[in-house]
């Protein structure tokens, strides 16, 4: 299974201590899915995860993205997903849906760049963590999973 999880579901996925830690965990190991992976999400995980380093859990979370980036587990890198192509893409989505959905500009990179894999691989699923982006992703036409705290 390919997934695109935005980066809320990542920093759920490894970071231990996250109001969306068990729900995401438990998802992974129903699916079993890799995870989309490209230069704008890599730069948003490391940077909430960098800020996050300040206790114990948010060490652990540091050490396990290091991890899998070092061996490619569960993250697959996509090297068609250039900034510059998402970029235009997603300024043509907010034009398409800015009156639609509540969904802030981040929320439209990640859509647009899960729509894009779709196109271009097939992708199975978009998780989120966050209902805003998870409308968008619905309207855009992608299968959604919207990962709720318990």
């Amino acid at each position: 299974m390919l997934a695109y999880a935005d980066t809320s579901a990542l920093v759920a996925y490894f970071y231990p201590n996250d109001i969306f830690t068990i729900p995401v965990m438990k998802a992974a190991q129903r699916e079993a899915p890799d995870f989309v992976y490209w230069s704008f999400l890599r730069f948003e995980l490391r940077h909430v995860l960098r800020m996050l380093r300040g206790n114990s859990d948010g060490e652990i979370g540091w050490r396990a993205l290091r991890a899998a980036e070092r061996t490619s587990s569960r993250l697959r890198w996509q090297s068609e997903l250039t900034v510059d192509k998402v970029l235009d893409a997603a300024e043509e989505l907010s034009a398409e849906k800015a009156l639609e959905a509540d969904a802030g500009s981040s929320d439209i990179l990640h859509v647009v760049a899960a729509r894009r894999i779709f196109l271009i691989s097939g992708l199975d699923e978009f998780w989120t963590c966050d209902k805003a982006q998870a409308v968008l992703a619905k309207l855009s036409g992608l299968r959604t999973r919207l990962i709720e705290a318990r």
